[in-house]
């Protein structure tokens, strides 16, 4: 295993999260407040969505224009470089932007950077790192973003007042993390030859679309991310409703309740996902760890869901934070395993996972308020029907996943 590959991957992930995140977290309400105060939340429903689907709409078509470059400098490190270029002008022209206009511009810009980096990025572990270390690298990947969001989060605050560090305070750690990290990763090399001779045109069109037929384990892995992180999608979102309309805890409460809360999930996820990168390095039958995941993020789901008090409440969101920090090294290790055409289009194959992704996180919530309706009718009651709606939902993913007969 390349230890210059793994170190690359690692601080690369600090560095474009950290950075992302800030504007995430913290400037994105204020700037759309301070910008559109009589509009605030539409414009801030449009900023979320501009990065939310332009990330994920994108990121098969970069990943598949990844897998064609023919640079000297190989096949990832130019989308690094130039989508990190991208990003960080994106990040300062948010920072200095005085109109919705503007703003929207610099999202998609930074949308596009995002694209570029996050299609290179995935692909570097497959492309890099031996099948038996991937679960730690994935793992380790996964931690290093946890502790990239968490400095984002603690540092973000301070910069109140200043739009233009709130937006950008990250790029120098950008910059400097990605010159390193391009610097010392050894990348692939695509000769010209080896590129499909088609329009540029078909290359973007074929970015979307793959046959399930032809790749039924491809296909049913997919599924079962989708499936479980819809699940997910389903419950993080609504806690403070939880709290608040479910178990009646009063506005004078809720915000040391929901920095405990965060707390026990983050170092839920922190647990679970070392674990799971570990054992899933050490376990090859991929198959029943994540069917294990959700079963476990079902019980947290339950737990919740019949919470009698706030302590129940806090066991079961720790719970649900548990599996799904146990199911990022797993599940990614396993979507490693069951990329088609004999690992001809890693990047393209492993952005179409991040629509499997993102795609419940955008549309669950959505969802939910009619679940919360139908739940509110039953002797349940909506909150309740809601958490165990996600748990039922992360079960079926579980289960699908055995469907994939050639992994274990």
């Amino acid at each position: 295993m390349s230890k210059r590959a793994v170190v690359a991957i690692l601080i690369t992930t600090f560095g474009n999260t950290a950075a992302v995140m800030l504007p995430s977290l913290v400037a994105l309400p204020l700037i759309m407040e301070r910008i559109a105060p009589d509009n605030k939340e539409t414009a801030l429903g449009v900023a979320t969505g501009i990065i939310a689907f332009g990330t994920m709409i994108l990121a098969p078509v970069c990943g598949a224009l990844s897998d064609r470059t023919t640079s000297r400098f190989g096949m990832r490190r130019p989308g690094l470089a130039v989508g990190g270029m991208m990003a960080v002008a994106g990040l300062t022209w948010l920072g200095l932007s005085g109109s919705l206009p503007a703003a929207f511009g610099a999202l998609t810009l930074l949308a596009l950077g995002q694209g570029l980096v996050n299609a290179s990025h995935a692909a570097m572990t497959p492309d890099s790192i031996p099948e038996h270390a991937r679960g730690r690298v994935v793992g380790l990947s996964s931690l290093f973003g946890l502790l990239a969001a968490l400095l984002a989060g603690i540092v973000g605050p301070q910069f109140i007042g200043n739009q233009l560090l709130m937006a950008a305070g990250g790029v120098p750690l950008y910059i400097l993390t990605f010159v390193i990290g391009i610097a010392i990763y050894r990348d692939r090399r695509l000769s010209p030859a080896e590129v499909p001779q088609q329009p540029l045109i078909r290359t973007v069109a074929r970015a979307y679309v793959f046959n399930p037929k032809s790749a039924p384990d491809y296909s049913w892995v997919w599924l079962s991310r989708f499936l479980i992180t819809f699940g997910v999608a389903f419950t993080g979102s609504f806690a403070i409703y939880y709290l608040t309309d479910h178990l009646g805890v009063t506005k004078k409460e809720l915000p040391s309740l929901i920095s405990v809360n965060n707390m026990l999930s983050m170092v839920g996820a922190l647990v679970g996902t070392i674990v799971g990168s570990f054992v899933t390095d050490r376990v090859r039958s991929r198959k029943p760890l994540i069917l294990i995941s959700a079963l476990m993020l079902a019980a947290g789901s339950a737990v919740v869901a019949f919470a009698p008090s706030i302590p129940f409440f806090f066991v079961g969101s720790a719970l649900i934070a548990v599996a799904t920090g146990f199911f990022i090294p797993t599940d990614g290790v396993l979507v490693m395993s069951v990329l088609p055409d004999g690992g001809r289009d890693v990047a393209r194959y492993m952005s179409l996972f991040v629509i499997a992704d993102q795609l419940p996180r955008s549309i669950g919530p959505v969802m939910a308020p009619a679940i919360l309706a139908l739940g509110g009718m039953t002797a349940l009651g909506g909150y309740p029907a809601l958490y165990l709606a996600g748990g039922v939902v992360a079960i079926v993913g579980g289960v699908v996943v055995r469907r994939a007969r050639g992994v274990a």
